[in-house]
């Protein structure tokens, strides 16, 4: 333990009492760290590895000599947070779901006057290491109609509906697999403020309200049970 207010301490012997051999055995030691262990060690070791860049000087007082080892040890903590703890900065970036996401919603389809075309964005499943993914889920439940027509003109039954799922890429764009009705799987709709846009040239409008008479009679909302 050092006396600070009473002796000048450089930061090359500050650095001193840092036990590095220990450190390093210690860190290549853990079979399966947490985040929090991978983070401690990150900010040893590059402490450690910025010894060379330590220059000492026994003319200057404890306060320069501390504001040296500091900072390497600072910038070492900054990129620690990143590199060890991954999980961290990710969760600094929020997932938006729900109401809260713009391809949230119902939409009119060109091809398809008058039929359901919801999409709903949820939450994607938790990872095995407790992280959360940086995409969210799509879910787009439709109608197309009566056999021979593309206009909706009555309502759908609850056996007439098709699902089809994606997953968000970025803000504006998201990928979707329409191989369950025929399609690719992997169509790429892309939000340009107003609705999703798709590589044909087709565009979803988006609604401000969602159209009861496009659902099932039995069902007010295609949240109320499976479909």
């Amino acid at each position: 333990r050092v006396n600070i207010a009473r002796h000048r301490v450089t930061a090359s012997s500050l650095y001193s009492l840092i036990p590095r051999q220990f450190t390093k055995l210690y860190c290549y030691n853990i079979h399966s760290p947490s985040n929090m262990n991978r983070l401690t060690c990150t900010i040893a070791l590059l402490a450690a590895a910025s010894s060379d860049a330590l220059v000492t000087n026994q003319s200057k007082p404890f306060a320069s000599g501390r504001r040296n080892f500091f900072g390497i040890v600072g910038g070492a903590a900054a990129a620690a947070v990143v590199t060890a703890a991954p999980g961290a900065a990710n969760a600094a970036i929020p997932i938006k779901t729900g109401p809260s996401n713009p391809f949230n919603g119902d939409y009119d389809d060109p091809n398809h006057p008058g039929c359901l075309r919801q999409v709903k964005v949820v939450g994607a499943p938790i990872k095995a290491d407790g992280s959360r993914p940086l995409y969210a889920i799509v879910e787009v439940t439709g109608y197309d109609g009566k056999e021979g027509e593309t206009t909706c003109k009555d309502r759908p039954t609850r056996g007439d509906l098709w699902k089809v799922t994606g997953k968000t890429k970025g803000k504006e764009e998201a990928f979707l697999d329409f191989s369950s009705k025929g399609g690719p799987a992997d169509v790429v709709g892309k939000w340009d403020g107003s609705g999703i846009v798709f590589p044909d040239g087709n565009k979803w409008t988006k609604l401000n309200y969602a159209p009861k008479n496009r659902r099932p009679e039995d069902m007010s909302t295609l949240s109320e049970g499976p479909l």
